[in-house]
């Protein structure tokens, strides 16, 4: 009878917590759609600043790069193609002090990693859809992100297809990934092939973009993810081995 009992109480409880999260989602999703103001061609971005950064041991978006940080290194960039920015953070305030023109959307749940990051920055953005970028790949070019942009109407998701050597978070998508990103949080299969197969996904080839710009795929993926991969990225801006 205990045993039973306590698995009642436990199984209420959880399924307490599932639904009060699941309510203050839609509500924020509600609100967002009420208040949407997305007019013409606007874009949003979404750099992704969040996470324990435990292989770099340090936040890797105030890491010195050039003669500022990598987040805003990222955001002076992509900001003249880009009408409204947003950084993903662990916590509001986070980067307050670097004074950008963007917004900070703190993570709902600090344990959900990147894929919890992007569905909370779906539900409290305005905006219908948004590129996202993890802050680690400062070498994207911004006109690949456009063109992503101008080819996701009528898809939840727009990305590419990435090699496995190239595998980063990277594409535009819309409100209507809401669902499946709960969804697959919820029961731990968050993942980008859970997703995709769950969305409606418009894949595109790297070979259409190779001629927009001169970075070369290699070196736009490049993820700077931890103390090595950093310095190498650092000194080859020095040496001229990376476009900036």
């Amino acid at each position: 009878m205990g045993t039973y009992l306590t698995w009642n109480i436990r199984l209420e409880f959880s399924l307490g917590s599932y639904f009060a999260l699941l309510l203050s989602f839609y509500l924020l999703y509600l609100y967002n759609i009420c208040n949407l103001q997305e007019v013409g061609m606007n874009r949003t971005l979404v750099i992704l600043c969040g996470g324990d950064s435990s292989r770099m041991g340090t936040k890797k978006a105030l890491l010195p790069f050039e003669d500022k940080t990598m987040v805003e290194y990222i955001y002076n960039k992509f900001s003249p193609y880009f009408d409204k920015i947003y950084l993903s953070v662990n916590q509001r305030g986070d980067l307050a002090h670097l004074n950008l023109d963007a917004t900070e959307i703190p993570d709902i749940s600090r344990n959900a990693g990147p894929y919890g990051a992007i569905l909370s920055s779906l539900t409290m953005m305005s905006g219908k859809k948004a590129f996202f970028m993890s802050v680690d790949t400062p070498f994207m070019d911004p006109r690949i992100a456009v063109y992503l942009y101008d080819h996701s109407d009528d898809y939840d998701i727009t990305t590419f297809n990435f090699s496995d050597d190239n595998l980063t978070i990277c594409g535009v998508l819309s409100k209507k990934c809401i669902g499946t990103l709960f969804k697959g949080i919820f029961y731990k299969r968050a993942n980008l092939s859970f997703i995709l197969n769950r969305c409606n996904t418009n894949i595109i080839d790297m070979e259409e973009i190779q001629d927009i710009s001169v970075v070369s795929m290699e070196q736009q993926f490049y993820k700077v993810n931890d103390r090595n991969s950093y310095y190498y990225a650092v000194f080859s801006i020095l040496k001229h081995n990376f476009v900036c």
